[in-house]
């Protein structure tokens, strides 16, 4: 389980997604060479393409393979061979759900997808690390309110099972419960198998940042950066939206942590929380007013308020020390993304 070396090949599931194309683009930048998995040609190209336009360097080391079904170990093993690491970023994001559908749309596919991943890891010995793109979903408990004074770290989890996902009253239940139960699907899996290869599981707070992923339109946007267009979109004389899950990391600092994951030389399976501090929609509109003072349509709000004190907060310190990793603030994330969010808008 020794780290991947310098110039090796790295398997990167999901690679048309927001967090992924970031990663595609540190590996590439480190030297890598990245075999990425899509689910159609038209997502290749466009993902190629997305990565050319967003100035990605190294692109001849990238190979993009379609993979229609990644939770089949038939199609998904093949793609494995040769790699020495594997990025697994496909998970099922989907809020298109009501009760009675979350089994099938929600947890069969986040089980069976990482399961289908752990076991053609397992087929090649060549592999040294899975990564595995949590969330702090599997962190979090909800059910415990917003528990100002708590801080979570790594070693917490929701307690949110299978039935649970199965049989929530609305999607973000199921959604939480699908990133616990996929987790612990990985954890389990070398807990009962002699595997060759490290395991190693992040999990991010609200992930924000300029996009570089293929996109078309608003319309499209990843559930975290949504939270940033609600408060840029709001209107002046608008009302400042709720904070959502209030921690956050920027994309470009998780995908350099993801990157760390494959390379630092400790060999024991490890679970790392990966956020940078906390946030609330009225700093995002702070921020707006200063920075974009002739652009921004973000409400006024109450100026200066901040709600870190009212909730719970994250300790993140273990990656920040084992991975050798450093952090941007909030400013430095969404000032870019604004700014591309804006662009996008139809004259």
């Amino acid at each position: 389980m020794a780290p991947v070396d310098p110039g090796s090949l790295v398997l990167v599931t999901g690679g048309n997604g927001f967090i992924a194309a970031h990663c595609i683009a540190v590996l590439l930048r480190s030297g890598h060479r990245v075999r990425a998995t899509v689910r159609s040609v038209e997502k290749a190209d466009a993902t190629r393409k997305a990565l050319e336009n967003a100035g990605v360097q190294n692109l001849a080391s990238l190979e993009l393979v379609v993979v229609e079904d990644p939770t089949n170990l038939g199609a998904l093993s093949p793609v494995v061979e040769g790699c020495q690491a594997v990025m697994h970023l496909a998970s099922a994001f989907n809020y298109d759900a009501a009760p009675g559908e979350f089994e099938e749309k929600l947890m069969i596919p986040a089980v069976k997808g990482t399961r289908v991943i752990c076991e053609a890891a397992q087929q090649y010995s060549s592999i040294r690390r899975v990564v595995i793109m949590s969330s702090f979903a599997s962190v979090y408990d909800a059910g415990l309110g917003l528990q100002p004074g708590r801080v979570y770290t790594e070693e917490d989890w929701a307690p949110l099972t299978y039935e649970d996902g199965v049989n929530a009253s609305a999607v973000p239940v199921a959604y939480r419960a699908s990133k616990v139960v996929a987790e612990r699907t990985a954890w389990d899996y070398v807990r009962d198998h002699q595997v060759q290869y490290q395991l190693v599981t992040l999990c991010p707070g609200m992930v924000f940042g300029r996009m570089i992923h293929p996109i078309s339109s608003l319309s499209q946007l990843n559930a975290s950066n949504q939270i940033v267009w609600g408060v840029l979109n709001a209107g002046r004389d608008g009302e400042i939206p709720l904070t959502k899950a209030p921690v956050w990391i920027d994309v470009e600092d998780l995908a350099e942590t993801s990157l760390k994951a494959l390379t630092f030389p400790e060999t024991n399976h490890e679970r790392f929380l990966v956020t940078q501090g906390s946030y609330d929609t009225q700093e995002v509109a702070d921020i707006m007013r200063r920075r974009l003072p002739e652009r921004h349509r973000a409400p006024l709000g109450e100026p200066g308020k901040r709600l870190a004190a009212t909730h719970y907060s994250c300790d993140s310190s273990k990656a920040q020390r084992v991975l050798g990793v450093k952090f941007r603030g909030l400013e430095e994330s969404i000032v870019p993304l604004a700014e591309q969010l804006y662009g996008m808008e139809t004259p």
